[in-house]
């Protein structure tokens, strides 16, 4: 259908009333459309080609004027949508019609088609850069009439510059092997999308654009998120471009939250062996106000590490609330924060019993951080601070990588003048005590900004439990798994030895009994035990000789990591809707297997060398023997076999 005038359109034309126009209307004196409005209600349309000449030339006119001064018309296009270039072209278009319009009304008498011819004439030496012809002008004056202003733009060089001619499926058949774990270059994504569309839509195969297409279509069209997800998978797109759950810590207090972590030092130190290593550091943060509560420096991230921090920290800043953890074993252990997550679910009917670990009976609430989110954790920050303001300061530091490695390096380890394990660790201890506990505070909350840590940290202890020094050992000790007692009581299985507890009491009371029992790591001389329901029965002594936001509710996280997925279920509604859904059926290993398979049957190409040489193993050529003049090669072979028979 072409261009449609309201009535209110047609009586500024006609130079009438609206209701004088809309009377004519009714009496059927000008063609016109019932339909409806946006409100639904029956509102004319009158076509303009269904005008006398004039009228449609006056319509132009007026259209053309209101172009100009950047007037809004019904049913417009918006003009905003193209460049200054763009724009301008729409205007020429729509001026030379304006002109060949006028020109044929007031032409002298003859056909219509001399006149046009006359016009074209006038417009090659009006306009010599330009080719207009007959048909051009028919073509942009249907283009106005239908109110198509892309249709006034030359499609041609400059102005088809962003369109692709890559069609949809090739393209969605290229997206399918790109957007794909397996991280396909781009030019064997197009090697693979060219062989799918031979074989399944031969018809568009001689059309395949060149790979530069290719790459800039993919680089002006699909976002980075997309491309992100798809090639690099879900841990990718989380940590590079999903937006970030900000934590609020207002609301918390000092000793509510602590994070816990490892951290391996970028420093080699000398043990008391003499061997050099990189200390690990595991360490408790308190969230509300950063500092570092307790820590320990070690060989290894281990349990026993683990403990030994948490027992510095609570001696000196007490019990706190809640503690976050990653995922890793030396807090999830059974017998310090419990498997979490990880722990296996009952078979039906079946009661498994677990001692309470450490952090419940110190009455410690334990929060696992989200599997491969190590933005969720403040700490991650903090353990950056302590390479770059602590780990420098050594002249033995590595660098967290290659690139990073100086060059002194080799230099210093060969004159020998590295710390020892004891100097590290004193060192280590008064920074973390006296310096970066002291640093001014610059976390979430604004109030508390240019304050030491410390004082932050004072600031906001509403309540401090604490334990005294026995009662800590005792509620510190680990644990082990339940265990029914046998005739040598219950055992300890540790460093690859065992361990038997028991004395006759024990043993006469308890036999064939569960119980589980709790040890000090450092003095397995003894152990505590305890009933299922976790009263302590009595102490019994070792058999053998030589003993060796965090406060968020689920709902809230939950919540929250919604808003986070957004995006990448927007971005997964990309792939889903972006990629060819038959590929599916082929992947990229099938795909070349198969072209292999089609080149075995059907290379042609055969060597044809000049020299042939028969070789045996461990052996010199017996001969070399140019091919050609008629020479038998089947007959070449038997006799250099024949030669090698009588030499033996």
């Amino acid at each position: 259908m072409g261009q449609m005038l309201t009535a209110k359109q047609l009586a500024e034309v006609k130079g009438c009333s609206y209701r004088y126009a809309k009377r004519i209307i009714q009496e059927g004196k000008i063609q016109a459309v019932m339909t409806a409005n946006s409100k639904n209600r029956p509102v004319y349309m009158i076509p303009l080609e269904s005008l006398d000449e004039e009228l449609q030339q006056r319509w132009y006119h007026m259209r053309k004027n209101q172009l100009e001064k950047g007037i809004d018309l019904v049913d417009q296009e918006p003009t905003d949508q193209y460049s200054e270039a763009e724009r301008k072209e729409i205007d020429f278009w729509i001026d030379l019609i304006q002109k060949w319009q006028e020109y044929r009304c007031m032409a002298p008498s003859g056909s219509k088609s001399e006149v046009d011819r006359k016009f074209v004439s006038w417009c090659s030496l009006e306009y010599p850069d330009r080719s207009i012809s007959i048909d051009i002008l028919y073509r942009k004056w249907k283009a106005i009439r239908e109110d198509d202003m892309s249709g006034l733009i030359d499609k041609r060089g400059k102005w088809k510059k962003g369109a692709s001619a890559i069609n949809e499926t090739v393209w969605q058949a290229f997206l399918y092997y790109y957007l794909d774990e397996s991280q396909h270059p781009i030019q064997k994504c197009l090697e693979y999308a060219k062989i799918w569309i031979r074989e399944n839509q031969p018809e568009l195969y001689a059309d395949i654009p060149s790979y530069s297409a290719f790459y800039r279509r993919l680089n002006n069209e699909v976002p980075k998120g997309v491309k992100v997800l798809g090639r690099e998978g879900h841990k990718a797109y989380n940590d590079r471009c999903a937006p970030h759950i900000r934590r609020i810590y207002e609301d918390i207090s000092s000793n509510e939250w602590w994070i816990a972590d490892n951290h391996t030092f970028d420093v080699m130190v000398k043990g008391k062996d003499g061997k050099l290593h990189r200390p690990y550091l595991t360490a408790f943060l308190d969230a509300r106000s950063g500092i570092f509560t307790g820590y320990h420096i070690t060989y290894n991230p281990s349990s026993e590490a683990t403990l030994i921090a948490l027992r510095k920290g609570i001696l000196k800043y007490g019990i706190p609330d809640n503690i976050y953890v990653d995922n890793g074993r030396e807090f999830l252990t059974f017998d310090i924060g419990g498997l979490g997550h990880r722990k296996k679910k009952p078979k039906d009917g079946e009661q498994t019993f677990e001692p309470p670990g450490v952090f419940k009976r110190l009455g410690i609430s334990m929060t696992n951080a989200i599997v491969r989110n190590a933005k969720a954790k403040i700490i991650e920050r903090r353990f950056r601070d302590v390479k770059d303001s602590l780990s420098r300061l050594f002249n033995t530091y590595t660098g967290g990588n290659v690139v990073e490695k100086p060059e002194r390096l080799k230099g210093v380890l060969k004159k020998d003048t590295i710390y020892t394990d004891d100097e590290f660790k004193e060192y280590v201890e008064a920074v973390i005590d006296y310096y970066f506990n002291i640093q001014l505070y610059n976390g979430a909350v604004p109030a508390d900004r240019g304050k030491p840590k410390m004082t932050v940290f004072n600031d906001h202890l509403i309540r401090k439990r604490t334990a005294t020094a026995e009662d800590l050992n005792l509620m510190l000790m680990r644990s082990s798994r339940a265990q029914t007692v046998g005739r040598r009581g219950v055992h300890l299985d540790i460093a690859g030895g065992r361990i038997d507890y028991w004395n006759d009491d024990f043993v006469h009371l308890m036999l064939g009994k569960k119980v589980y029992f709790r040890y000090d790591p450092d003095n397995l001389s003894e152990v505590r035990i305890y009933d299922l329901e976790d009263r302590y029965i009595m102490t019994v002594p070792a058999d053998n000789e030589a003993v060796l936001s965090y406060n968020a509710s689920k709902e809230d996280v939950k919540a929250a990591m919604a808003k986070t997925r957004r995006l990448e279920k927007t971005a997964k509604e990309y792939i889903k809707n972006a990629v060819l859904a038959d590929c599916d059926k082929v992947t990229a290993m099938e795909l070349v297997l198969k072209e292999a398979q089609r080149n075995k049957e059907t290379y042609q190409g055969k060597a044809n060398p000049k020299i042939i040489e028969v070789q045996r193993a461990d052996e010199e050529p017996i001969f070399k023997q140019v091919v050609g003049g008629g020479m038998d090669l089947d007959r070449m072979i038997r006799n250099a076999e024949i030669r090698h028979e009588q030499e033996k």
